[in-house]
């Protein structure tokens, strides 16, 4: 790996991109584009949007009100409290299917937080025969042949962003139709998502692979038709995987045959020995990009490194949201390389930062003592590993207190 280099971003668009392009030449996929500009103002605007009634009706179509605000929730331009209460103020009890979904995004984090890398495998015996082929290069490029699923998959790589039907749609065709490695399609996915968020992500596939839930997701033409408003139907010439009842689908898709639960490797990284510099520094990793972060109201310099191991696989257009991010932070030191020879040529021991589940980065800071500051938390409730195992359990517990009452309430 090459000597680590100090970062100067440029303040102009066009400028910044170029920048980016030039520092990251082997980054894939298109420029960011000004529907997801980064940075907290313009998650405040996203936020500011949002209509939570018109969400709480359309927002399984895919022309409905979505709010488009997970690439900000991800790299935390604003935190998940932050839009529950706003949201929650302004619509109140008409707001419940929004809020809703933002105990979705707490909820995986949480099961992160537990289970850390084990959620890059199976974790439950899954509920149907499933099988693990490679993911084809059909799928990857979008040319399935069929004119739904690669739309879907142009919008990932055009866009970075899918409606979350249509990623439903997608991870079930792959896993239950084409049979592939719900694993592979995961990381795929992720590496192209401008949200690209592991918990919600790998875990969402799991879900419908039911290796993280009770049973299968899987979808028929009428439900597709539906929720699309015949925009691929009307005028597809494909023979239609989809076109067949619930019942005919469970039987042509799904044995149920007895599966262990499959385990991935983990590559992990060498263990470094503990730093012996005495600086401290205040690390920015890619969770808690905002101006607002109490962390950088404190004196000591404020690191943020664009590292391969953590980012090296990351889409074009999500480095160029990042690079907007950071643009905000000007007291933050923005470098390229490898974060321990950052910090060591920084001379910092000792590294303070915001909490995560993410055990790649906690691998990559192990060497510099650091002290994990707890992130605030959506609802300040313990759940025990069992509620944790499924998300009803969660809710049970959760939701009176996010939505102020006593008794369970599923929107």
């Amino acid at each position: 790996m090459s000597a680590p280099q100090k970062l100067v971003i440029p303040c102009d668009p066009q400028a910044r991109l170029d920048f980016i392009k030039s520092h990251f030449p082997n980054a894939q996929g298109p420029d960011l584009t000004s529907t997801f500009r980064g940075g907290r103002g313009a998650a405040l605007k996203k936020l500011q949007a949002i209509d939570a009634v018109t969400y709480n009706k359309s927002r399984n179509f895919l022309n409905g009100a979505v709010t488009r605000l997970s690439p900000y929730l991800r790299h935390g331009c604003i935190t998940l409290r932050e839009a529950f209460d706003d949201v929650q103020s302004r619509f109140g009890p008409s707001a419940e299917k929004l809020l809703f979904e933002f105990a979705w995004r707490d909820y995986w984090r949480r099961v992160w937080y537990q289970e850390g890398d084990n959620i890059l495998s199976e974790m439950e015996a899954p509920k149907v025969a499933i099988k693990h082929l490679p993911l084809n290069d059909f799928v990857r490029k979008g040319q399935t042949g069929l004119p739904c699923m690669d739309a879907f998959i142009d919008d990932l790589l055009e866009t970075g962003y899918v409606h979350n039907h249509g990623r439903m749609w997608l991870a079930s065709y792959i896993v239950h139709h084409l049979k592939m490695d719900w694993r592979e399609a995961a990381d795929w996915f992720e590496a192209h998502l401008l949200d690209g968020d592991t918990a919600s992500n790998h875990l969402s596939w799991q879900w419908v692979a039911s290796t993280n839930s009770a049973k299968p997701y899987f979808f028929n033409k009428e439900n597709l038709s539906r929720y699309t408003a015949n925009q691929f139907c009307n005028t597809c010439k494909a023979k239609c995987p989809f076109d067949a009842s619930y019942e005919a689908l469970d039987e042509r898709l799904f044995t149920q045959t007895q599966m262990p639960a499959k385990q991935y490797p983990i590559r992990k990284l060498a263990k470094q020995p503990v730093t012996l510099h005495k600086n401290v520094g205040i690390f920015i990793h890619d969770e808690m990009l905002s101006v607002a972060h109490p962390l950088l109201q404190q004196s000591q310099p404020k690191i943020f490194v664009f590292d391969p191991k953590l980012h090296g696989h990351w889409s074009l257009n999500r480095l160029q949201f990042v690079a907007d991010c950071l643009i905000d932070l000007e007291n933050v030191e923005v470098w390229l390389g490898d974060t321990s020879d950052v910090l060591t040529q920084l001379e910092i021991g000792h590294v303070i930062s915001q909490a995560t589940p993410n055990p790649a980065l906690k691998r990559v800071l192990q060497a510099f003592s650091p002290q994990w500051q707890r992130e605030a938390p959506l609802v300040d409730v313990d759940l025990s590993e069992k509620q944790l195992k499924r998300f009803s359990r969660y809710w049970e517990k959760a939701g009176p207190i996010l939505l102020g009452n006593n008794e369970y309430r599923k929107p």
